[in-house]
Parts: structure tokens; sequence; C-alpha cells
């Protein structure tokens, strides 16, 4: 399809997700606030009448009365509160399947939070959505739940915790939170579709019919009604979300999202129970405000750079490794004999077929004029030779002059949704400067063991931000939360003999000095191989490296 008319596509369906879901939050807002401002009046004459609230509102006063079924007749006219939910729904679900469920999952993985492939992704997400529900309502029509509801709350909670953290070590972030949202939208609209509705279609046939009105019935679709009422600010909040990475890229997003969600249920219950028990009220929202602001304080990056954090960075394993050639193709003497280097250039190869990036479905933006398909560029092989190939000398460099830091800044440009280059490597205490080439937002967030962690917002074009790292680090990624294909390796070198190889797979180690040496070359998915190396006086011998 016309990437163009996808994105037309997904406007309208943004806009009428949004405008049949204001209806729907701002209906139930109204009712549960109906609920608690009736007052019985003693003069009411009315069956079943239970209390009334008196409104201004266009010019005009309103009298809503509220009346029990069974004591009261059906009345003619009868208005259902029901198509505001099925429509937020049905939108909700077009809108997911059309961001994740397509062009492969290019919305829906993130490699670096886990490998699964694209159909065990779909299937998870759709558990999620579907299967939640059974869990849920098998939990809330238990007879000992219905009168022990703490155990049904403390079983619900537990089970949003725990796919909370499954989803945001499964999928990319904005998946993760998109789906817990949508697990959640669909308990409130199978709340209304299957037993609210119902439930009170029985209770206006037997009015109907004269006969008695089961008032259990009307308990159990209030409750089912109360549920949904106090998800409605988390959902709100997973929907707006998607335009913060500072929450989904987070790496705790999985507990940012739970506290976030208990914070907007706490302020729900405040609105909620305000008129009755003020008191409570009260706790409820100073409880949901600290929860809120906890979360501001706990998301902030550390500010000092010696702080290390455990996060899992993306190696590739041993096993991994194919056939891969280092071939020295030049020495050059640059000193006098007693202090002689030598800049040691050579070539990184690739024997077979290399393997396809994963094709991508890029949004307008990301697209350059004349462009065909997209792809990842984790591996880019050139006639057989290898791009992005970190070569570096791992030992025998110690107590050698590491040379001074390079005053110019090393840059990774986000450019058609892709890091220019992959991989890249500056020193300990070099600038690298993040671009932003394109007309969309992006954010750059790091996931780092050593130096300190950022992340941070570039949503405008030709944006430079510069990071200077103080601690070695093999590797510092980068990624963008948004796209989440969108990757880097930054190798932090606390020395100089290093390059990364360009398109032609050509690399130079500069200005090493006459000794031993172990070079290690280092591909994202082709693994790494080391080779000894000798530098005399009279040079480096012809290198060859063959993994088979």
């Amino acid at each position: 399809m016309n990437q163009d008319l996808f994105d037309w596509i997904l406007l309208l369906a943004r806009w009428l997700h949004i405008t049949v879901a204001v209806t729907w939050i701002g209906t139930s807002i109204f009712f549960m606030w109906l609920d608690r401002s009736f007052e019985r009046n003693p003069d009411s004459k009315n069956p079943g009448h239970v209390g009334e609230v008196w409104m201004v509102h266009g010019g005009g006063f309103y009298h809503v009365e509220k009346l029990l079924m069974g004591p009261t007749k059906v009345p003619e006219r009868l208005h259902w509160f029901k198509w505001e939910s099925y429509w937020t729904w049905m939108s909700g679900m077009f809108l997911i399947a059309l961001i994740f469920y397509t062009g492969d999952g290019t919305f829906l993985l993130d490699e670096m939070v886990s490998k699964i492939t694209y159909w065990q992704g779909v299937g998870i997400s759709l558990f999620t959505i579907f299967g939640s529900w059974f869990f849920y309502d098998s939990v809330w029509e238990n007879q000992f739940i219905r009168s022990k509801p703490i155990v049904g709350h403390i079983l619900t909670m537990v089970w949003l915790v725990g796919m909370s953290y499954f989803l945001c070590h499964t999928l990319s972030g904005r998946a993760a939170y998109i789906h817990i949202g949508g697990m959640m939208g669909t308990w409130m609209t199978a709340n209304v579709f299957m037993r609210i509705i119902p439930r009170q279609v029985l209770m206006v046939e037997a009015s109907k019919k004269g006969e008695p009105v089961n008032q259990d019935w009307g308990k159990n679709a209030k409750n089912r009604s109360t549920h949904n009422t106090y998800l409605t600010l988390p959902v709100i909040f997973v929907m707006l979300s998607n335009h913060f990475p500072n929450t989904y890229g987070h790496e705790y997003n999985w507990l940012i999202l739970l506290i976030i969600s208990a914070g907007g249920a706490c302020i729900r219950e405040y609105f909620v129970v305000r008129l009755q028990k003020p008191k409570r009220s009260m706790t409820a929202a100073v409880v949901g405000i600290a929860l809120i602001a906890g979360v501001i304080v706990f998301s902030q990056p550390e500010r000092t750079p010696m702080t290390v954090v455990d996060t899992h960075v993306n190696e590739p394993e041993e096993s991994m490794a194919v056939p891969v050639e280092v071939k020295v193709e030049e020495v050059k003497p640059s000193v006098a004999s007693s202090l002689k280097t030598f800049d040691v250039k050579g070539v990184v190869t690739f024997d077979g077929t290399p393997p396809h990036g994963k094709k991508l479905n890029l949004p307008a933006g990301c697209q350059q004029p004349g462009e065909g398909v997209a792809y990842s560029n984790e591996v880019i092989v050139n006639n057989g030779k290898v791009e992005n190939v970190l070569v570096r000398v791992i030992k025998g460099q110690e107590g050698k002059d590491p040379g001074p830091v390079p005053t110019s800044a090393v840059e990774l440009d986000q450019r058609g949704c892709i890091y220019h280059p992959r991989v890249a490597a500056a020193r300990v205490g070099q600038k690298v400067t993040f671009i932003n080439s394109d007309p969309i937002f992006h954010n750059v967030r790091s996931v780092t063991k050593e130096n300190q962690k950022f992340n941070m917002a570039m949503p405008k074009k030709n944006q430079r931000e510069t990071k200077v790292f103080n601690k070695p680090e093999i590797f510092l990624q980068a990624k963008c939360s948004v796209h989440p294909w969108m990757g880097a390796y930054v190798a932090i070198m606390d020395h100089s003999f290093y390059d990364v190889t360009d398109a032609k797979g050509e690399f130079t180690l500069p200005k090493l000095p006459v000794g031993h040496y172990t070079i290690e070359a280092w591909h994202e998915v082709f693994g790494t191989t080391t080779q000894e190396i000798d530098v005399t006086d009279k040079g480096v011998p012809a290198l060859a490296l063959r993994f088979k």
C-alpha cells in the first residue's frame, strides 16, 4: 500500500478512536458522578425511587431521577449506552493491527528486548488482549470472589503486574504499553458487552413481563461498571504515553506503567467517593499524587558518570560466528627505528551469501524520495566486504602511549529512521554527537553498564546533541524508543588502536608501536574473531584470518 495513503488511514483511525473514546469515558465518568450525587426525595411517589438530582446546563434545568427496575415499569423509549464502548474497542483494535501487526512487526518487536519471531510476538499480543479476559472474567464470576472481593482485586493486580513485566521484557516498549492498555480496554468493553448489557436486558425483560427482577443482576452490572471507571485513567495514560518515550522507553518501563496506573486509580477514587467519604477520598488523592510525583523523581537519569547500571547489552554469542577474513594490506612506518610505529591497514571480508536485514514498514517521514523497500542495517556486505566491524587491539597495548584524545566529534546520524553508522567508536573523553536528520520525532536512549544513562528527545530536524563518556565500555548502545528497530553501538575506547570498517570493509589501526598484539574483529551478527600479530622493526607480515 502507498505509504501516504496508509498514513491517512492511520490518522483517520486515530481520530475515530479518540472521538468515540472521549464519548465512552465521558459517559462513564458522568454516570459515576450521577450515582454519587443522587439525593433521596421523601416526597417522591414514584415506585422504586432511589434519588434525584437537579442540574443546570445550556440555559435550562435538567431533572434526573433514578428508579429501580421492577417497581418501575419499562418506559416506551429507553436509551442504551453501549455503542460508545463498542466503537472504542473496535477502532482501538484496528489501530493496533495497523501499527503493530503490519510490516513484519516493525513496531512490535525490539531485538534488544527479546529475540522472539514475528508470529510469536503476534501470538503473545493477541493472548494478552483476548486471553486475559477469560482470566479476569472467571475471577469476578466466581461466587467466592463475589463474597470476598478483596481476593479478586489482589488476583487482578497480580495478573496486571505479571503481564506488564512480561510484555515489557518481550515486546518493544511502545507495543508493551499499548497491549496492556488494550488488555484493560478489552476488560472494560467485554464488561459492557458480556456482563452489563446482557444483565440489564434480563432485568428489562423481567420488568416488562411483570416478573420479579433479580436485583443481584443490577448489583453485578454496577460492580463491573465501577471496575471500568477505575481503569479509565490508566487507559488514558497508556494512550498518551506513546508520545513520551521517557515512559515506555525507560529501562524500568513496566514499573513506571504500574505506578502511574495505580496513581490514576487512586485519583479516580478521590472523585468517586469524595462526597460520601471525604477523608478516604483525600487519602486516595494524596497517595495518587505521591505515586505520580515519585515516578517523576525515579525516572530521572543518574547524574553521576560513575554509576554502574546492570543493563543487558546485546552481545553476540560465539556460536553465531561465521566466516570472516581480516587481511592486512599495508604497513607504514611513521617515525625513526627506535620508536617505529605503523599504520596497519586491512580489510574485513565475508564468504558466502550474507543474511538480509529485516524488512521495515517505515513511516512517511522516514522515507527518502526514490527509495524502495527499506531493510534494517545490522548486516551490510558490499562485494564481500563487511561494513560496521569494530577492529581493535585487545592485548599488548598495555603501557603504550594511547595518543591524544581527538578534538573532533564522532557523529551518529538518525537519517531515514536508521542510524548512520550502525557501529562507531570514540575515545574516553571524546565528543559524541547525535544528529536527527529526519523531519519526525526521535529519541536517543542509552543502554550502558559503565557510563551515565540518558534518554533525550530529539523532535526537531537537524537537531544535534553532544555527549562525552568518561569510562571505557564495549558497547554502549543508543536506541530510539519511538522506532524500536533503530539502534547503534558505540565503543568507548581507552586507547587509539582501533577502527570501524567502512563501506569497502577497510580499517586502519593507527600508529601501532613495535610489539606483540592480539587483534579482535567484532560484528553484531557474525560474532568475534581474534588474531595474534607481531609488529617488528621490519613491519607486519601479511595476515589472513578466516572462519570456516
